[in-house]
């Protein structure tokens, strides 16, 4: 198997086996500064703990279904000019990266209940166990991850007393 040529997108070696379980209840947010051109896409605006205050570009949702527009039976009906954050994400990276955080914020990520998918986080937890015995690790970068977790953790918190 070879990896692909960016970096970035390293993680996508290793195999989702048809897997469609990110396109169900996840954000897909479009980032134009990261190659996303809004107007191939059907979107909208949309408010997301991982930028508290503002909106932001993200696909639209099927409203029967709250799963991302583009999923069809078939898979993703886009995947040759998915979006960036779509070719970026990887299950086994968020289990990862939730291992590189405090209990206290994992907790906290959990609690706010719509942050964190159980499922998804299970299918993280075995995609990264193929990778281990594929010797694809090392190819799971978790730092930008675990800094968006951090932060949405640490948005959640009350602002303590002096």
């Amino acid at each position: 198997m070879t990896t692909p040529a960016d970096p970035q997108f390293a993680a996508n070696a290793i195999p989702c086996d048809g897997c469609t379980l990110c396109c169900f209840n996840e954000q897909v947010i479009l980032r134009p500064e990261a190659g996303d051109v809004l107007d191939t896409f059907d979107w909208e605006y949309i408010e997301t703990p991982l930028y508290p205050g503002q909106q932001v570009p993200a696909l639209k949702r099927d409203p029967t279904t709250g799963h991302c527009i583009y999923l069809t039976e078939a898979g993703c009906s886009i995947h040759a000019r998915a979006p960036a954050i779509c070719r970026r994400f990887h299950c086994a990276r968020t289990f990862k990266a939730l291992g590189r955080i405090s209990r206290a914020k994992r907790d906290i990520l959990w609690a706010m209940g719509h942050v964190l998918d159980k499922v998804l986080v299970e299918r993280g937890r075995d995609r990264l166990e193929l990778a281990r015995r594929l010797g694809l690790d090392h190819l799971i970068d978790t730092e930008q991850q675990a800094r968006a977790f951090e932060r949405i953790a640490d948005s959640a918190r009350p602002p303590r007393r002096s």
